[in-house]
């Protein structure tokens, strides 16, 4: 009796410890109102070349705000870090039929952060184009948790705008459940062990995209540049066959997914918005084993964008297969995200 009470209580007390800490620190300012990515997201796109990404701080926090500023860019693109490196501020630009273009990339990128950038962009004007880049874990639900810590309360709403049902807000009890959340208590106590719970604002200068700098950074359109150490060690560093498996193991390609990704394309279109279906490919290497988790879910993936885009009349631009794309295997940081000249490629004929 003695060693449950005790497992109870230590249990308890570390549940407590954790919401005291998530609310004091608040990464994500889903307690107290946090103006640091609104912040971040004035002072990048004014930036001449770009700021400096902060090494704790989640994409999500400034590209929701960067979202709010669709209606002044022709382009928007909706995807994960595989398609960090599309911008037309770069060196090697992308979509050259695109004025401009707004990166709205975020790490590990899943279907809900689809639902909530979009609707974020188009709820505040209207862009040319939305570009939607499709990874082979884009047509599931809860491949990652992440959206959750930014935007638990606009999900719900977003996804029913999309479906045309009255929205109905249900984020509250995601965003409470942050407080004894193990990811968000993760991230509170690496800015805890930083000394410090907001980063700091830092302009970058002018250099070699595929050289980098010290710290990565990221430019004014929104993508990538990777630190110099990183693509050093990306030139150096070995691709196994079938490469490491990133979100592919388990379910994927969820009917339910693919009827709202569906659905998602034909609301970009009702609002006017020209949709794009993307696919940016992986490294050779990976294509070799065929009985990979990686392997096993891009080609069932591919053949239903491909079938989404004949059947909704949208364009479908790229391959996961790197030999239809033209993108040659130094031109990959790891299995799985292509540099900027392979992306720059690959969009090089899109007529948007």
């Amino acid at each position: 009796m003695n060693y449950i009470f005790t497992v109870l209580s230590t249990a308890a007390v570390l549940v407590a410890s954790a919401a005291v800490l998530n609310w004091t620190i608040d990464p994500a300012g889903l307690f107290r109102k946090s103006s640091f990515g609104q912040q971040y997201a004035n002072y990048l796109v004014a930036s001449e070349h770009g700021l400096l990404t902060p090494d704790s701080f989640d994409e999500r926090e400034f590209k929701s705000e960067l979202a709010t500023d669709a209606a002044h860019y022709d382009c928007v693109v909706i995807g994960s870090s595989h398609v960090m490196q599309v911008g037309s501020t770069r060196k090697h630009r992308s979509f050259p039929t695109c004025k401009s273009i707004l990166n709205l990339g975020v790490s590990g990128a899943g279907i809900e952060d689809h639902v909530v950038l979009s609707w974020l962009a188009l709820s505040a004007g209207r862009p040319r184009a939305l570009i939607f880049s499709i990874d082979p874990w884009t047509f599931a639900f809860g491949k990652d948790e992440r959206w959750k810590v930014r935007y638990a309360e606009q999900y719900p709403v977003a996804r029913m705008a999309i479906e045309g049902k009255n929205a109905v807000s249900g984020g509250s009890a995601n965003r409470w459940s942050s407080l004894i959340s193990a990811q968000y208590t993760k991230r509170s106590l690496g800015l805890l062990l930083r000394g410090a719970s907001t980063p700091s604002i830092e302009v970058a200068r002018s250099v070699d995209e595929d050289v980098g700098d010290e710290f990565a950074i990221t430019l004014p359109d929104g993508s990538l540049v990777y630190s110099a150490a990183y693509i050093t060690s990306a030139k150096i560093a070995k691709i196994p066959a079938g490469g490491e498996s990133y979100k592919t193991d388990g379910a994927i390609n969820d009917g339910r997914a693919v009827d709202l990704y569906r659905r998602l394309i034909l609301w970009a279109r009702e609002h006017g918005v020209k949709p794009v279906l993307l696919m940016t490919p992986y490294h050779q290497n990976v294509w070799m084993l065929e009985a990979s988790p990686n392997v096993k879910a891009m080609v069932p993936t591919e053949k239903i964008v491909r079938k989404m885009g004949e059947e909704l009349d949208v364009p479908v631009i790229g391959s996961f297969r790197p030999e239809i794309v033209g993108c040659l295997p130094d031109e990959f940081y790891d299995s799985m995200h292509p540099m900027a000249s392979c992306v720059a490629r690959l969009t090089a004929r899109a007529n948007l």
